[in-house]
C-alpha cells in the first residue's frame, strides 16, 4: 500500500506544470491556472489565463495558451512590464501558429510548441 501511494503522489506531481522565472509565476486560483506577475506573499497580477506551454529568453515569454476554450499563442515583452503596466502594453496576442512562427522570426521570440 505503501508503495502504491508514493507512486501515485510522484506521478501527481510530475503531472503538476509548474513554471516561475521571477517575477512571473504560474498559479491556480479558483481551480483556474494562470501566469501572473508575482508580488510575493501568494499576490499575483494575472497576464495570460490557462497557460500551456511557456518559454523565456532575456527578453521575452513565449505562452501557448487557452484561456477562453481557444487555444492561441502570446507573447509578454518583459522589459515593459511592471507591476504597474497596463496588460495591452506589453501582453501580446493572441496569434496563430502561422503568425507566431513570423514573429519569432522577427522579434527573436522563444520557440514553443503547441502541443
Amino acid at each position: 500500500m505503501k508503495v502504491f501511494l508514493t507512486l501515485a503522489l510522484l506521478l501527481l506531481a510530475s503531472c503538476s506544470q509548474i513554471w516561475e522565472e521571477q517575477p512571473y509565476e504560474v498559479y491556480y486560483i479558483d481551480s483556474t491556472k494562470a501566469l501572473g506577475y508575482s508580488l510575493g506573499e501568494d499576490a499575483y497580477i494575472r497576464r495570460i489565463d490557462e497557460p500551456v506551454n511557456i518559454d523565456t529568453n532575456k527578453k521575452y515569454i513565449s505562452v501557448y495558451a487557452c484561456p477562453y476554450e481557444t487555444f492561441a499563442f502570446y507573447y509578454i515583452d518583459k522589459t515593459k512590464d511592471h507591476k504597474f503596466a497596463e496588460h495591452d502594453e506589453f501582453v501580446y496576442g493572441p496569434y496563430t501558429k502561422e503568425q507566431f512562427s513570423a514573429l519569432i522570426k522577427k522579434l527573436g521570440l522563444p520557440s514553443i510548441s503547441s502541443v
